[in-house]
């Protein structure tokens, strides 16, 4: 297949997905619906997240090159991707410019053509002037918002977080690679990476790629996994012989994370029967298969037997305000935290009484607001006569960048047998 088609399927891609995302609509299942695979996926993810991270941005620099009036849509879309491209791409610009007043033809606007070529041509020659004007807010007010009364010196270093790329973290699967021995070949082939003290099976590249040119991908020596997100399986720390219950499995990352550290009679649960096949098939890949079943966890009717779990891993439904800069599309899509929180404890409630006294769970969000953390496991404790909290050196919050990481929360909760009895 010639270049010059890729980069058109890549760009009708781009321009289908992009209006979407401002939408509202996931990014991940976005990419998923393109159908595109290895670099050509990545090109278009990097494309996309880039263009939405920078979405007030693209729209300010286009307030300043069109005329004040209604614009269309489709070629504001258009228009916005071009520039992002122009703004942090590789190649040449006259290229760019060719290609993206080319697109036009993929949405039907012909009659846009000579438009998108002045604009482009124009924020080119007054790039200097453009670049230079001070950056609009990024983020929806509701978000700002808490951020500032939740963070009231932090709040700006969060924000500026969110903005930048993320890097690709990688979890070795100890079953099948040690992390050294996996980190020596990626240096073989001049991949270069680095590791984190607190992590014992992750390692962060320095440059992306797609995971289909990593060594062992196939054979499941190695997944894609957030650092911050490789700290559950640490704190819960599974033990051969324990009952294990993951009750939000999906997408199945902490799940494996857990079956790698030698979790070996694990229940992973969820109520989506799409995503609950993406984490068999994920599994699958790295060689585990512990039972899955499509059921609501906080109805343990569904699941559950006379037998209790000595640990349980509850990684609710967030806002994921945590990973905007892994996810910017979040920065796109209404936020409901009242069902949200309500979601947060009733998942809480039902899977609490199935816990043994003496047992462990470890709430997890990858959200930064307070309402869905430290409040949320507060009201919990005040209520549950039974429930602990336990200190654990890697629990607590973690905000967004900290050691290249995304922005987790983690409380681990101890069942007592009777109200009174020390955790």
């Amino acid at each position: 297949m010639s270049e010059a088609l890729q980069g058109q399927r890549l760009r009708r891609a781009a321009l289908i997905a992009y209006p979407a995302a401002l939408g509202g609509e996931r990014l991940d299942f976005l990419l998923e619906r393109s159908a595109l695979q290895g670099a050509e996926r990545a090109s278009l993810q990097w494309l996309l997240s880039g263009a939405l991270r920078e979405t007030a941005i693209l729209q300010a620099l286009l307030a300043q090159l069109l005329r004040p009036g209604r614009q269309d849509e489709q070629i504001s879309a258009l228009l916005q991707l071009a520039l992002y491209e122009l703004r942090h791409g590789q190649r040449p610009e006259f290229a760019v410019v060719n290609d993206w007043v080319a697109a036009t033809q993929l949405i039907g606007k012909v009659w846009a053509k000579g438009l998108v070529n002045a604009v482009l041509r124009r924020y080119l020659r007054e790039r200097s002037r453009l670049d230079a004007i001070p950056p609009p807010q990024s983020h929806p007010q509701w978000l700002l918002q808490r951020l500032q009364v939740a963070y009231p010196e932090q709040w700006p270093q969060i924000i500026a977080a969110n903005l930048q790329p993320a890097p690709l973290w990688l979890r070795v699967n100890r079953q099948r690679r040690s992390r050294d021995a996996y980190q020596a070949l990626l240096t073989e082939r001049g991949v270069a990476s680095s590791s984190h003290p607190q992590l014992p099976d992750a390692l962060m590249l320095e440059q992306s790629l797609p995971v289909q040119e990593l060594p062992g991908w196939e054979e499941g020596w190695v997944a894609v996994q957030d650092g911050a997100a490789q700290l559950a399986a640490e704190i819960l720390a599974p033990k051969a012989g324990e009952r294990i219950l993951d009750a939000c499995a999906a997408p199945g990352g902490k799940t494996a994370h857990l079956l790698a550290l030698g979790a070996d009679d694990l229940l992973a649960l969820d109520r989506s029967e799409s995503r609950l096949q993406r984490t068999q098939a994920a599994l699958q890949r790295q060689g585990f298969a512990p039972t899955l079943r499509l059921a609501d966890a906080a109805d343990p009717t569904t699941y559950a037997d006379a037998r209790p779990f000595d640990a349980i891993l509850l990684d609710v439904p967030c806002s994921a305000t945590g990973i905007i800069r892994r996810h910017p599309d979040i920065l796109h899509r209404p936020s409901d935290l009242a069902t949200l929180t309500q979601e947060q404890a009733r998942l809480l409630r039902g899977v609490w009484p199935l816990l043994r006294p003496g047992g462990r769970l470890l709430y997890c969000t990858c959200s930064v607001l307070p309402e869905e953390n430290g409040e949320q496991i507060a009201a919990f404790l005040d209520e549950q006569a039974d429930a602990r909290l336990q200190v654990h050196p890697l629990s607590g919050q973690r905000l967004p960048g900290q050691d290249g990481m995304d922005g987790f929360f983690y409380a681990l909760l101890g069942k007592v047998a009777e109200a009174g009895e020390a955790a």
